[in-house]
């Protein structure tokens, strides 16, 4: 629950930035990665999904080399994905969503290659992660069952990612960036059989979008 009441007070501090800070918006495609491993075997599974953030400039340094700010924000992400086959003449389908919220508190540089024109910038820095919900359903002709991963499957909520990404800025207005951010923690919170065999589970996500400064 600490780690709840964490996520939810770093978002709010946003709500309270200095009116010079630069507020963007942006939306754009991700790509949510799980690895899975166990000793010396390995599992990746993959879903594609959407983001939709907001972000806060503040510039901290400002030299002829570039400048250097602070870029905290919010960002909703979703990722998904849905199979469906016929088996025996019974068409069955099988669907999994996650929903998160993602608090990313980057170190942001930036340097003006054409005044008010052009302008390209690196950023790196932790993100904080709650996952809203994560759910799987399984559908057997007009028979269904929908699973909380949550609540019903030894699957942790929270995780703290590094994330890392460059963009352009166009007319000082339009953002065009990638980035991926890198998990940390286990994500597994069941039992482990110990040593070798302790099993682990990461999430990391890339991501392609745009933005508009206001």
């Amino acid at each position: 629950m600490k780690k709840i009441y964490f996520i939810l007070v770093a978002a709010a501090l946003f709500f309270a930035v200095d009116a010079n800070a630069q507020v963007a918006v942006g939306v754009g495609y991700n790509l949510l990665n799980t690895t899975s491993t166990m000793g010396d075997d390995s599992e990746d599974d993959s879903l594609n999904g959407f983001y939709a953030e907001m972000t806060y400039d503040f510039s901290l340094l400002k030299k002829n080399w570039g400048s250097l700010g602070l870029q905290p924000g919010v960002r909703y992400t979703f990722a998904g994905e849905s199979d469906s086959e016929e088996v025996a003449g019974v068409k069955t389908k099988a669907s999994l969503s996650e929903h998160y919220i993602d608090v990313p508190v980057n170190v942001k540089y930036s340097y003006e290659i054409k005044k008010d024109a052009l302008k390209i910038y690196a950023f790196a820095g932790p993100v904080f992660s709650l996952g809203l919900a994560s759910n799987l359903k399984a559908e057997v002709g007009d028979s269904s069952v929908k699973t909380d991963n949550y609540k019903d499957s030894e699957y942790g909520r929270f995780d703290l990612k590094f994330g890392l990404g460059a963009g352009v800025t166009l007319a000082q207005k339009f953002n065009v960036k990638l980035g991926y951010n890198i998990g940390m923690l286990n994500r597994y919170t069941g039992e482990q059989p110990g040593g070798d065999l302790n099993y682990k589970m990461h999430t990391g996500a890339f991501y392609v979008g745009v933005g508009y400064n206001f």
